[in-house]
């Protein structure tokens, strides 16, 4: 029996765009046909007309708060920001902690987002410095247990401090994971700075007058990324690894990760909306460090190169890095050394994305459906289930309104108590929001407060892990 039809709208599917009708039973899409052609006899209409209808949104980088970071918002407020926002699957990270296994990580991600999530979530683990064999040889059993994905940064990040877990991973430990990565079907996501550069210059922004937190970009340069991105490309050539660099914030990153694809490797890119907006310029701002995520924002050239990157198809993703914490925890270091890194974005991402993509940049509907939900369900194991408007596959569906305009204000947004989007002019933004057929949000109301999120598995098609296939 359909229970649901949303009529009127441009909805953009896999076979392209079209004014058709999405007839919905129970949790999952069951046609995408003419409109009329389904008599909706009980089921609840929603008209769609004037409006976007999109598959909704999957963030591919979240790092939601736990025991360890008590700091940052949990699965609960996040998720529920990032529905208001038009995201319906949440991807997050499982940390190891020294001493423990990945095992050990996925069980704390699970108490974090078990019975508290508004959105379906997986998470990534993630390997810690000095990761051991048992580690790595638990690749294989993660993967059938459908966590395909796996990070490890190239760098500690900033100096040691209690306030930062040391993740770093050297080559010939990579090369080992890289090695299992390839064995297993999974994707390797990187966090790609050469460590050697990020210390120096640390060691030296004393003496440089670089302490200041806007030198931040000096310390995490574009030398950094552009060497980095280069030795991890070279050794994913070498182990037939797929790679998946998070966060490109520089202009070399995306000609890196543009060349790898020209030659058929299987590299994927990703970038941050906040890194597609704003630029190191920014960080000269009164308390500027606000707009602060690791790396770093780079110069306004980079930035455009980014958006050339999402608009020509080199850059695969729009995710945010997102690390949500109060306007106290967030300013309350102002160091390069110390800054807080992270970004609260998971509400706007969408939203900005659509805004400057397609009212601004004449960026495609398809395009812009790519970079926000079907390319991240294809890179990580999730499609068709999720990123796609097509029969079988999940009710995950977002309205977009274009003729919602203006600067944001806080008050339109749900998660903590400062935005560096405040005042942003929008044009275009989700309006109505479906989690598997429930309706969660309609015309910018919550109708439902729903946890019925699910833990998804995953599994990566081999064309995903051999080839540049989006």
């Amino acid at each position: 029996m359909t229970d649901l039809i949303i009529t009127g709208g441009r909805v953009v599917t896999p076979n392209g765009v079209g004014e058709w009708d999405v007839v919905i039973e129970g949790e999952k899409i069951v046609a995408v046909c003419l409109p009329g052609t389904i008599n909706p006899e009980n089921a609840k209409v929603i008209d769609a007309q004037g409006k976007i209808v999109v598959p909704g949104g999957i963030e591919p980088h979240a790092h939601i708060g736990g025991p360890r970071q008590p700091e940052r918002s949990g699965a609960n407020p996040v998720s529920l920001a990032a529905i208001w926002g038009g995201t319906t699957t949440v991807l997050d990270f499982a940390n190891q902690v020294p001493g423990h296994d990945l095992y050990h990580a996925i069980d704390e991600a699970r108490d974090r987002w078990h019975g508290n999530a508004y959105t379906d979530y997986s998470y990534h683990p993630i390997f810690t410095r000095d990761t051991g064999d048992l580690a790595i040889s638990q690749i294989s059993d993660l993967v059938k247990d459908g966590f395909a994905s796996f990070k490890i940064f190239t760098t500690s990040i900033r100096p040691p401090s209690p306030q930062m877990q040391d993740n770093k991973t050297d080559f010939g430990t990579l090369a080992a994971i890289m090695h299992q990565i390839s064995e297993n079907g999974a994707m390797l996501m990187v966090h790609s700075e050469d460590d050697d550069m990020v210390v120096y210059n640390y060691s030296h922004a004393k003496a440089w007058d670089w302490w200041d937190w806007w030198n931040l970009h000096k310390v995490h340069s574009n030398l950094s990324e552009d060497v980095s991105f280069n030795r991890v490309i070279s050794l994913a050539r070498r182990q037939s690894c797929p790679v998946y660099f998070v966060h490109v914030s520089a202009h070399e990153g995306v000609n890196a990760v543009a060349s790898a694809r020209r030659e058929g490797l299987p590299i994927y890119g990703e970038t941050l909306h906040n890194y597609a907006c704003f630029n190191a310029e920014n960080y000269r701002e009164d308390n500027g460090m606000k707009y602060h995520t690791y790396p770093s924002l780079k110069a306004p050239e980079d930035a455009d190169r980014l958006w050339k990157g999402l608009l020509d198809g080199t850059l695969s993703t729009v995710a945010t890095d997102l690390v949500s914490t109060t306007w106290e925890e967030k300013i309350k270091f102002k160091t390069v050394a110390d800054v807080t890194g992270g970004h609260n974005g998971i509400e706007t991402r969408m939203g900005i994305a659509f805004t400057e993509g397609v009212s601004k940049r004449d960026m495609s509907l398809q395009r812009f459906v790519d970079i926000t939900s079907t390319n991240a369900a294809k890179i990580f194991g999730l499609y068709p289930q999720k990123g796609a408007i097509a029969a079988g596959s999940d009710a995950d569906i977002t309205l977009i309104d274009p003729n919602i305009k203006g600067p944001l204000q806080l008050k339109d947004l749900h998660l903590e108590d400062y935005s560096i989007w405040e005042g942003w002019d929008i044009e275009g933004w989700p309006s109505t929001v479906i989690l598997r057929g429930n309706v969660l949000i309609e015309n910018r109301r919550l109708v439902k407060n729903q946890k019925s999120g699910r833990l998804l598995s995953r599994s990566i098609p081999s064309e995903v892990t051999s080839r540049p296939v989006c």
